[in-house]
């Protein structure tokens, strides 16, 4: 009889290994398909937006590359267009589409298709950059995707060959009609909040108090000052642990 127990036990037991297994297959299948679906959407993106670039003097000569972009057909591709990211140093090369919520682009592609990846997106209360309108804090969000894809290569910032590399302070985020280039001052990890997405303020003093809070959280001290005229941009992710967030500040520096 103990041996039928065992033997039953034992049975059990394998029987929910194979079926953890193949749940396992399952989802990293899915996962599978939504990175080659993003991927199929980039190369579209790529070959058809008409990509190029333009080289700025910033900080005693040094060249920065700034991309200029043909929306038109993006926006026929998707209305919801408003702008276009690079990040040197990472694989942060997309365009921004925004709608009037924060949910829909967490679990839709470019194409409006269903995809875990999701998208690069800004923040629905940033509500006028399809006006080339900018508030005092933009905000843009994507998935920390262990394919590198999104933002999953916004840690990049933390690594001693990004940080030495003076060329990739430098960010790229443009709008419809405006090319911008904005300069890193902050990067940090922190858990997840609400105050570094914050975008309007009462006062020159709460917008002050905000800018020094969010430079001194910074985990590298940059050598750049801010004051209550900038503007500033505000990429956030999740970290890979827990429900930490990834973040980076820049402040605008250029528009044209």
């Amino acid at each position: 009889m103990k041996i039928k127990k065992g033997n039953l036990l034992i049975g059990f037991i394998q029987v929910i290994s194979i079926i953890i297994i193949i749940i396992s297959l399952y989802y990293i299948y899915l996962w599978y398909i939504d990175n080659k679906k993003t991927e199929n959407i980039l190369n579209e993106i790529y070959e058809n937006a008409n990509v190029s670039s333009d080289n700025i003097s910033i900080d005693n000569d040094l060249k920065i590359e700034v991309e200029n972009i043909d929306f038109n057909k993006l926006i026929n591709k998707n209305p919801d267009t408003i702008g276009w990211i690079k990040v040197l140093g990472t694989d942060i090369n997309y365009p921004v589409v925004q709608t009037n919520n924060n949910d829909f682009y967490l679990t839709h592609s470019f194409d409006k298709s269903y995809n875990k990846a999701g998208w690069i997106f800004a923040d629905y209360i940033n509500k006028n950059l399809k006006n080339n309108e900018l508030d005092k804090n933009t905000i843009i969000y994507g998935h920390n995707r262990q394919n590198n894809s999104m933002f999953g290569t916004l840690s990049n910032v933390f690594k001693e060959e990004w940080l030495s590399n003076k060329e990739n302070h430098y960010i790229n985020f443009s709008t419809l009609n405006n090319n911008m280039v904005w300069e890193v001052f902050s990067t940090y990890i922190i858990e997840k909040e609400e105050y570094y997405i914050q975008s309007n303020f009462s006062s020159d003093e709460e917008y002050i108090s905000f800018l020094n809070t969010i430079k001194n959280r910074s985990t590298y001290k940059y050598d750049v000052n801010i004051s209550k005229e900038d503007k500033i941009l505000t990429l956030s992710t999740c970290t890979n642990v827990g429900k930490g967030r990834t973040v980076l500040h820049a402040k605008l520096i250029y528009r044209k």
